[in-house]
């Protein structure tokens, strides 16, 4: 293939990519976002230092790449809420949903306006920290409480700010039964299908996570990007996520920069504390990892497992995307038992936003 031709291949390629996004904002609620994507992804050309970085993507630019889309997405919301975008912000929610026209051009006269800056917000991959999928995972960490009857020492994969890692510290209604803290500034209430989950009310004695790159609530810096990262005409995402901020800050989360493998071999050991269940956990991340650091981390947790006992268990809860399922709650459980690490699919829900949870798990 000639240069021609690769240049012509990876423009479409990041174009097909702003499109795909735009389809699947606009399905997830988030018609200005999608429409601000689908007018960026034909219209960017090379005349800015932007354009020309977005087109020329060297890495894959779609969602299960580097999110080259919802970069660019961000880099506008995080100078819109700045100030420093007056004009088009103008146009961002709660302002009607302007012509595709009118936000194109003002679109593309923000990019004109502020190139740098918006160059180097592409060298982040988005992090939104989803404070819904919190919902879900209490859920599956009561279950392994009633399967346990002990207190949990908690471990998560892709932290981003350690967000979920508070998890115990928000307000739950799961369709008649409240769980979690009655008076937390994040309340969830996901519409239930199904049986209830057990109500055995989690003990977190330790919490502790890791990410490639974490975002530190006490900076005001990474603080405004985590914000900028949620689309802007779903208020109730950004309201919630801020209210999560104010309770991490009475007491920061412990998060490490480090290799997701690397970091559960060094940090979930064969010496495990007596009494204490050792929950590693994950929610819509895995699937970006590396297949040598999956690879990895299953080695590690099934040998691990086989040394654990009824008052040392560990388990593997994750939240992922399932081909053929959908976004799926899973559970990998070792005690001691004859059927341990059987893999228990505990719930369904209807996307990785988690407005609706159908609870399998009897």
């Amino acid at each position: 293939m000639d240069f021609i031709n690769i240049v012509m291949t990876t423009e479409k390629l990041v174009r097909d990519s702003f499109e795909n996004q735009s389809y699947w904002c606009e399905k997830l609620g988030s018609p200005f976002t999608a429409l601000l994507l689908q007018a960026l992804g034909k219209n960017l050309d090379k005349s800015t230092n932007t354009g020309n970085k977005i087109l020329d993507w060297q890495g894959q630019p779609d969602a299960m790449g580097d999110a080259l889309a919802l970069r660019l997405a961000g880099a506008l919301h995080g100078l819109v809420q700045t100030g420093r975008l007056p004009e088009l912000e103008k146009l961002y929610p709660p302002s009607s949903l302007p012509s595709k026209k009118i936000l194109t051009d003002a679109a593309v006269a923000a990019i004109v306006l502020r190139d740098e800056e918006i160059c180097k917000w592409l060298d982040y991959p988005p992090q939104t920290n989803e404070i819904a999928r919190s919902s879900i995972l209490y859920a599956g960490l009561a279950e392994i409480v009633a399967q346990t009857d002990l207190s949990l020492s908690i471990f998560e994969l892709g932290s981003s700010a350690g967000l979920n890692l508070l998890l115990d510290k928000f307000s739950y209604q799961f369709g008649e039964y409240k769980m979690g803290k009655a008076n937390s500034l994040v309340k969830l209430k996901p519409k239930w299908n199904g049986s209830f989950p057990k109500r055995s009310m989690p003990q977190i004695i330790t919490r502790h996570g890791c990410d490639l790159n974490p975002l530190d609530i006490t900076n005001e810096t990474h603080k405004r990007r985590l914000l900028a990262y949620i689309w802007p005409d779903q208020p109730e995402r950004l309201q919630r996520t801020k209210a999560a901020i104010k309770i991490a800050l009475l007491d920061p989360p412990l998060i490490d920069k480090a290799d997701a493998a690397d970091w559960v071999e060094e940090n979930i050991s064969l010496e495990a504390k007596s009494g204490v269940t050792r929950v590693l956990f994950h929610s819509i991340t895995y699937q970006y990892f590396p297949l040598e650091v999956k690879g990895r981390i299953l080695v590690h947790m099934e040998v691990t497992g086989e040394k654990a006992t009824k008052d040392t268990p560990l388990a593997w809860l994750a939240f992922e995307q399932v081909e053929g399922h959908g976004a799926c709650l899973t559970l990998r459980l070792w005690s001691g038992k004859a059927n341990d690490g059987v893999l228990q699919i505990l719930a369904i829900a209807n996307n990785a936003h988690v407005q609706k949870i159908e609870w399998l798990a009897l």
